[in-house]
Formats: C-alpha cells, structure tokens, sequence
C-alpha cells in the first residue's frame, strides 16, 4: 500500500452523481515485484527497488446502486455508490536501482470495470 500526499485540487468527488477523480504524479514508491514478494520478509524475486509513479489518473462515474449503512455499535457510517471505473498509469523503476523498467498502461478508455465504489464514511470519534 501507499501513502503519499497529493494536492487537494487533485481529487474531486460528487456522490449525487457519482462521479469522482484522482490525477497523481511524480509520486516516490517501491517496487516489490509481486505482492507475494512484498509480503514476504525472505524477498524470493528480490528486494523492493526505488520507483516512481509518474502519471497516475483513475475516474469513476456513473451509479449501478446505492447503499446506505449505519452501525451505531460499531460506530460506522456510510454512503456508498457502485460504479464504474477508468485507471491510465506510467510507472518507472529507477536507473539508479538496476532495472529502469517503465510500465504503460492501456489507456484509460480501455479499462474493464468489473467493481468501483466511491463513498462518504463516518466512523469513530467522526461517527
């Protein structure tokens, strides 16, 4: 998983109409390889390299079904909007590193969307 922060301006969300959007870029990350080899502490493929994701944009639109939820037990809340979603991404492990691979995706109007969900939660002391 990454975490990383983007300018504010970079995401929009409207639940009504359930759309929403992400553009990223120039974002420092690591390479595993595999999610096996990430989650193994003996890196079979190798250890993680320096990598950087250059361009990353994911839309989501349209709504198939909405779900409300609340849980006043467990303290959660949300609303969720099923949809549809389009990623185009160019990734590039560093030179430095060895490897230099750069990775392209299709683009976006390629995607297949099989599951996309964009939602509003509440949980905890926000709950």
């Amino acid at each position: 998983m990454w975490v990383a922060p983007i300018p504010e301006d970079n995401v929009q969300a409207d639940l009504t109409l359930g759309n929403a959007s992400l553009h990223a870029s120039n974002i420092c990350v690591l390479d595993a390889f595999t999610v096996a080899n990430s989650l193994d502490q003996t890196h079979p493929l190798g250890f993680p390299v320096a990598a950087e994701i250059q361009s990353l944009d994911i839309k989501w639109a349209g709504v198939s079904r909405r779900v409300s939820f609340s849980n006043s037990t467990e303290k959660f809340a949300g609303d969720f909007v099923e949809n549809s979603a389009t990623i185009e991404v160019t990734v590039t492990t560093l030179t430095s590193t060895g490897h230099g691979f750069r990775f392209v995706s299709n683009p976006a109007n390629t995607t297949v969307s099989h599951f996309a969900q964009i939602a509003q939660e509440r949980n905890g002391s926000f709950f």
